[in-house]
């Protein structure tokens, strides 16, 4: 399956990546054997991501990719929580160059030229970090969590315009009737002292 997919990837085809193959098929943490992807982590209704899409697809498809082997991915991040979390993904279009177990994040133009030269050595530029490992359970919601809690920072600050405004209050408006709730359950310290 794995030879398949690559096979397909190195013939134009962006493989298609979900919580469940994402490890088998990149063999990302344990030795990157099927070669380096590009990988964009996206969502179905995004328009940068409907935007970003025949440039990627022409970059499928560009021969000096296919000579160096180069893999083409993508992930919905709706459809696939547990590999966007493990990854930190934040927003979408996201793209991440998986090179000789190391990670690129990819920060310049969404055009073809950009992302090919990118790809093709520009990201010797970029600082490399490690390819996390697959979380476990308890990774997975600290990860989550710690992704809430920034985006509530965010909406704090006001990164996220109005909505990040109505996320700030329905977590307070949450938080009020937790404490109330809380309240009418303990025992009041006069019902000790009778």
């Amino acid at each position: 399956l794995v030879l398949l997919c690559t096979f397909l990837a190195s013939n134009g085809e962006v493989v298609s990546l979900d919580d469940e193959s994402f490890e088998h098929q990149t063999q990302a943490s344990t030795g990157m054997t099927t070669g380096s992807w590009l990988i964009v982590f996206k969502a179905a209704r995004c328009p940068h991501c409907a935007k970003l899409q025949p440039e990627f697809e022409r970059l499928s498809e560009d021969e000096d990719m296919l000579e160096r082997g180069m893999v083409l991915g993508e992930v919905n991040i709706m459809e696939s929580p547990n590999t966007a979390n493990r990854f930190m993904i934040r927003g979408s279009p996201t793209l991440l160059f998986l090179h000789k177990k190391r990670l690129y994040k990819y920060g310049g133009q969404r055009d073809f030229e950009s992302l090919k030269n990118f790809v093709m050595g520009g990201f010797e530029g970029v600082e490399a970090e490690e390819i996390p490992t697959p979380p476990s359970a308890l990774e997975f919601y600290l990860k989550t969590a710690k992704a809430i809690g920034l985006e509530l920072k965010d909406a704090a600050m006001g990164k996220a315009g109005m909505v990040g405004y109505a996320i700030l209050m329905i977590v307070g408006m949450l938080l009020t009737i937790v404490v109330a709730i809380i309240r009418l359950f303990l025992p009041s310290k006069k019902s000790k002292m009778s």
